[in-house]
């Protein structure tokens, strides 16, 4: 029997205190519903934080995981490997034809920064030196050297220094409709013009790429305005500068398509990946075409624990399993009848001041005054603890503190989104 308050000491005891956590001792997972330590169950509308897409230990994963568990654990990647060569196959398969060959690492920092180092190689195999990067205000990227300064909040900065100031770095305005400061729609998309101004006076003017989530996650689930990534990309490819999608947070079916990207009508030099990949295992990876794997000699990269024979042989299998069991369409067609009904409960109650999403990666942004839109950041945290209290857990974020962040696993069915949405508005009551 595990108890509670001895893991929690425990924890304090042991632990660098780098987040403040709940106050629940998860112990096991099945589908959308987790238990804690006490026995009680959640509705889990964080996924752990968007990565247990196929829902909580699923059967299929098990197996993959336990087979190849019997069979090799590790044998990096100086030697050719099933798990891995057959995982790159199923990524060619189901990312964007153009984008074709896979390296492998082990977190979404790892694949944002390894995309950057290639994007940087490829730069200087046309004789350029791509000293400069453009991320977006209000993303996040990471929390490494490189993918901390691409990230665009300052909140993950402070302390750190020069660990958080790697050079050449620019930061173009975010597609931050509900608070743009020009009014969007009369703006005509400025954050997106914007992004040659940030080239012409912000860069040294030789810029290897750009890096962008389709939609910003932890910036609060921005959703872009129709026609914004096709006008950065087309910036871009004026100044031949590569387009990073970063799909760590925004991939494999969390936004009803199986890559967010695809929803804007882009073509991406290189994606990034991690969390929904591997079904709760630690993998990542960049995907890229072959024009700019090209340019990569023996040696310039690589991760000794990267392409993992078991994290692969788990991948491979939940991807399958995405696809085969309609999770992605779940997460499209539930995810809008979620949204839907948030977007009703915003006419009744002032405080929300908008429901945004795409899929299941929605958001919920509370407002004290819906004119002046002041952020409810206190009011956001009473929420996820009034939700917690009541059995469903969710996230909090935003560049400004006051997102409720609803990103339960695509296995969620319409019973549990209704008992999510009556703990929403029994929240909202309250407050």
């Amino acid at each position: 029997m595990v108890n509670t308050k001895e893991i929690m000491e425990k924890d304090a005891m042991y632990l660098a205190a780098v987040y403040k956590k709940k106050p629940i001792v998860i112990v096991e997972g099945s589908g959308a519903v987790v238990r804690d330590s006490d026995g009680k169950e959640y509705i889990d509308c964080l996924s752990g934080i968007s990565v247990t897409n196929a829902g909580h230990s699923p059967e299929r994963l098990v197996k993959a995981g336990s087979e190849q568990l019997k069979r090799l654990i590790h044998c990096s990647g100086l030697y050719y490997s099933i798990p891995q060569t057959l995982l790159a196959e199923k990524l060619a398969g189901v990312a964007p034809k153009h984008l074709r060959k896979s390296f492998f690492c082990n977190s979404g920092a790892e694949a944002v920064e390894g995309a950057v180092k290639l994007a940087k190689k490829y730069a200087a195999s046309q004789g350029r030196s791509g000293s400069g990067l453009i991320a977006l205000e209000g993303s996040f990227h990471g929390r490494l050297g490189l993918s901390l300064t691409l990230t665009g909040q300052a909140k993950y900065k402070k302390g750190f220094g020069n660990f958080a100031n790697y050079p050449g770095i620019a930061h173009a305005p975010a597609p931050y409709c509900y608070r743009c400061p020009l009014s969007y729609p009369s703006c005509g998309m400025e954050c997106a013009r914007k992004v040659e101004d940030i080239i012409k006076y912000h860069t040294s003017g030789d810029v290897a790429a750009l890096i962008a989530e389709p939609i910003m996650g932890e910036g609060g689930i921005i959703v872009p305005p129709d026609g914004y990534h096709t006008e950065v990309q087309k910036i871009c490819r004026d100044h031949n500068i590569l387009y990073i999608a970063d799909e760590v947070q925004t991939g494999f079916g969390r936004c009803g398509v199986m890559f967010a990207h695809e929803l804007f009508k882009i073509e991406p030099d290189l994606m990034t990946m991690a969390k929904g990949i591997g079904g709760g295992l630690p993998i990542g990876g960049v995907i890229c075409t072959d024009e700019v794997a090209g340019c990569l000699e023996s040696g310039d990269h690589f991760s000794t624990f990267g392409g993992n024979p078991v994290c692969c042989a788990v991948a491979l299998e939940n991807i399958s399993l995405l696809l085969e069991e309609g999770l992605v369409e779940n997460s499209k067609n539930l995810g809008r009848k979620v949204l839907s009904s948030l977007m009703e409960l915003k006419e009744k109650y002032s405080i929300i001041g908008q429901a945004r999403g795409r899929g299941l990666m929605i958001g919920l942004e509370l407002v004290k005054d819906d004119q002046r839109k002041v952020p409810a950041c206190d009011e956001t945290q009473e929420l996820a603890k009034f939700m917690m209290k009541h059995g469903v857990i969710v996230g909090t974020g935003g560049v400004l503190g006051n997102v409720i962040r609803i990103q339960p696993p695509l296995c969620i069915n319409q019973d549990q989104a209704t008992r999510v949405l009556e703990v929403i508005e029994n929240g909202i009551k309250k407050l």
